[in-house]
C-alpha cells in the first residue's frame, strides 16, 4: 500500500490540474478537503518542492557540536583509542552518544567494538562482601602504560563491596615496593585498612618452594614473606585466589585502565613515571564518582591500624645486615656506609621505602647511609631495577667521589 506521502506526490498534481476535483482527491488520499485546497494552492505556487521540508540541509539552531570538529580531534589526539575517552576529553564534553554517532558516521570503528570472545570455562560467581573495607582485591598488571613501547605495572586495589578503587601506584616492575605504596595510599583515602586482602599467589605475597631443612628442624612447615608478616602485624588476613576468574574485579580494572589511561597520558603528555603517579590521584577521584556503586550495607568496616605501631618501618622492604670492622656493609654488590657513633660489627635492619629511600633501623631509632660508591649499570649487578631507581631519585652523588647520602630525618 502507498504512503500517505506518495498519494500526495501523485494525486496533488492532478488536482491541481483540475483532473481531479477537491473531493474525489480528498476521498482518495484520506485528506480533508482543505487540507486538498492548501495543498493544491500551495503545489501551484512552488511545484515539487512542497514535499521537501523547509529544514533540509540547514544546521539546527541547538546545535553543539560539529561533526567534523570531533572527527578532526579524534584524528590527532585519540587516534586508535576507545571512543568513551574522546568524549571524557572533549571540549566541553560532549556526551558519548554524540561522540559514537559523530565518529561512526564518518566510517571510523571503536578499537573496542566486536573484539572476539573464546569460548572460556564456566565459573560460579561469589557474592560480594556486604561492607566497604572487608575485603580488597590487589594485582599488578605489566603494560605498555606510557605508549613509549616500555613497559611498566601498574599496582592496583579495589574494594570488594563498593567497586572503588582505592589504590594505584606505577613502578618498573610488580615487586613489594608498589604493593606497600598501595597499603600506604588505602590508609590515606580510607583512614584504616581492610579486614582481608585477596591476592595471586606470587612470590610477592607467599612463598612457593617448600620449607628448607632448617625450617623444618625449628618446627616450621612454611616460611613467610615480609608481605605476610606485615600484614600479620596489621592483623589484615590474607587470601590466595588459585585462577584470574577469583579476583575477577580487579582483572576487569585491568582491562578497562589498559583502554583508557594510555590515551590518557598521550593526550596530557605524560611520559614519566612519576607525573603518571602524580595524576593518578586526581583520576581515582573521578573514576569513583562515575563507577563505583553503593555496598549492601552502608557502614565501612575499614580497621584502624594497630596501636602503637611503627607504620613506616613495617611497609618498607627489609633486610638484616650487620657492618665490618670500618661501618661499612654490602647491599646488592655495593658498598655502603652506616653513619652511627658505633658503626663497627653492629646488626641492623636495612629498609627500603619508595617513602624516604634507604635507611637503617636499629635499637627503635634510624640512621643515615651513606653510598661509597656509585651506581651504575653493570654486569651481573643484582639490584632490582626499582630499588637502583629509587635510590638515584634519593641519592644526591658527588661527581668527583662518588659519595651520596641518605638522610635519616
Amino acid at each position: 500500500m502507498n504512503s500517505m506521502l506518495e498519494l500526495k506526490k501523485k494525486y496533488i498534481p492532478m488536482c491541481a490540474a483540475g483532473i481531479l476535483s477537491v473531493r474525489k482527491c480528498a476521498r482518495i488520499t484520506g485528506l480533508s478537503p482543505f487540507s486538498v485546497s492548501r495543498l493544491k494552492k500551495r503545489y501551484r505556487q512552488r511545484g515539487d518542492a512542497i514535499w521537501i521540508h523547509g529544514n533540509k540541509g540547514r544546521v539546527p539552531a541547538n546545535k553543539r557540536f560539529s561533526r567534523d570538529d570531533i572527527v578532526s580531534f579524534y584524528n590527532t589526539r585519540f587516534c586508535a583509542a576507545p571512543f568513551a575517552v574522546t568524549a571524557d576529553y572533549y571540549p566541553r564534553r560532549a556526551s558519548y552518544s554524540t561522540v559514537y554517532n559523530a565518529l561512526s558516521s564518518a566510517g571510523i570503528v571503536s578499537p573496542r567494538a566486536r573484539i572476539p570472545v573464546r569460548e572460556k570455562r564456566k565459573h560460579l560467581p561469589r557474592a560480594e562482601r556486604p561492607n566497604e573495607g572487608d575485603l580488597v582485591q590487589v594485582d599488578g598488571s605489566r603494560h605498555d602504560w606510557l605508549m613509549d613501547g616500555r613497559k611498566i605495572t601498574l599496582h592496583g586495589a579495589v574494594d570488594d563491596a563498593t567497586h572503588k578503587v582505592v589504590a594505584l601506584y606505577f613502578c618498573e616492575n610488580e615487586c613489594l615496593l608498589g604493593y606497600y605504596q598501595l597499603l600506604r595510599q588505602i590508609r590515606e583515602r580510607t583512614s584504616g585498612l581492610p579486614r582481608a586482602i585477596y591476592s595471586d599467589r606470587s612470590s610477592c605475597f607467599f612463598v612457593n618452594r617448600g620449607a628448607t631443612l632448617e625450617e623444618q628442624l625449628a618446627g616450621a612447615e612454611r616460611a613467610e614473606t615480609q608481605w605476610q608478616k606485615t600484614c600479620k602485624a596489621l592483623k589484615i588476613e590474607l587470601i590466595a585466589a588459585y585462577s584470574p576468574q577469583a579476583k575477577g574485579r580487579i582483572e576487569r580494572l585491568w582491562q578497562t585502565l589498559q583502554g583508557r589511561l594510555p590515551y590518557i597520558f598521550r593526550f596530557l603528555k605524560i611520559d614519566t613515571i612519576g607525573k603518571a603517579n602524580a595524576f593518578l590521584a586526581e583520576f581515582i577521584d573521578g573514576f569513583n564518582a562515575r563507577f563505583a556503586v553503593p555496598p549492601q550495607d552502608s557502614r565501612p568496616r575499614w580497621q584502624p591500624p594497630p596501636r602503637h605501631c611503627d607504620f613506616d618501618h613495617l611497609l618498607s622492604v627489609r633486610a638484616e645486615k650487620k657492618t665490618r670492622a670500618d661501618g661499612t656493609f654490602v647491599y646488592h654488590g655495593y658498598k655502603f656506609r652506616l653513619v652511627s657513633a658505633r658503626a663497627s660489627r653492629v646488626r641492623f635492619t636495612l629498609c627500603l621505602s619508595e617513602s624516604y629511600g634507604l635507611r637503617a633501623y636499629r635499637n627503635g631509632r634510624y640512621y643515615d647511609v651513606e653510598l661509597c660508591e656509585p651506581l651504575c649499570d653493570v654486569s651481573g649487578d643484582s639490584m632490582p631495577a626499582v630499588e637502583k631507581d629509587l635510590l638515584f631519585r634519593y641519592l644526591y652523588a658527588d661527581s668527583r667521589s662518588g659519595l651520596a647520602s641518605i638522610r635519616a630525618g
